[in-house]
């Protein structure tokens, strides 16, 4: 499973890149799904980062930026906490710098946002807590909030179906509830990217696919 999930993060890296170089628009698609598929690989929430806007970074910026990612998965892989949490300062660095504003604001306010919800998942697992069951009325309370399932939920990160039900289980998924038939609903808007961006990354990802299968080089003006 692991090994998969390297070789999916490896493939939007490299669809970046390309993208980068044929259509910038696309290529942020690619980029917002890559860079939150990082950090829900290492079990991190950062619900600030939906509010932060970002410029696509130059060919140097993205280079770096993957070379860490691959570092601090690698590093969570084999159980290296304190060196992964290392390549996550750097990571949020590295973001804060492509940050649309100040890049110090920025990055305090990823490192707090970190914290914050960190905090919160210590403090949940110190307790063994479950989720409150006074959550399954959420939906009648916010009927405007959209949800996704614990499937689109695994597709979305590239994880087990089965992963993300223990993490639901363990309040990793702030506003995630159980129906009375045992599913489980997670809100989309704690997650980085929309569903139709996430539906237009892949669409991009399948014909850059597509196009080396057949040609074995991606056309620009196909795109």
């Amino acid at each position: 499973m692991t090994r998969a999930i390297d070789r999916e993060q490896e493939y939007m890296w490299d669809s970046v890149y390309i993208l980068s170089q044929i259509h910038s628009e696309k290529a942020k698609a690619v980029f917002k799904a890559a860079i939150e598929k990082s950090f829900w690989q290492l079990g991190l929430t950062l619900p600030v980062f939906s509010t932060i806007r970002f410029s696509l970074p130059n060919e140097e910026h993205l280079s770096r930026l993957r070379d860490i990612e691959k570092k601090m998965r690698e590093a969570y892989t084999t159980k290296e906490q304190e060196k992964a949490y290392e390549y996550l300062v750097d990571y949020i660095e590295q973001l804060s710098e492509i940050a649309e504003g100040d890049s110090l604001t920025v990055r305090k306010k990823l490192l707090v946002s970190l914290l914050n919800e960190s905090a919160k998942n210590n403090k949940c697992s110190m307790k063994n807590c479950q989720l409150p069951t006074s959550i399954a009325s959420f939906p009648s309370r916010q009927t405007n909030v959209a949800y996704y399932t614990t499937t689109e939920v695994a597709k979305k990160l590239g994880l087990s179906d089965q992963t993300i039900r223990r993490m639901c289980e363990t309040g990793k998924f702030p506003g995630a509830y159980k129906t009375d038939g045992g599913h489980w609903r997670i809100p989309q808007d704690i997650f980085v990217t929309t569903p139709e961006q996430d539906d237009r990354a892949e669409q991009i990802l399948h014909q850059i696919d597509r196009k080396n299968q057949e040609a074995g080089d991606v056309d620009e003006f196909n795109l």
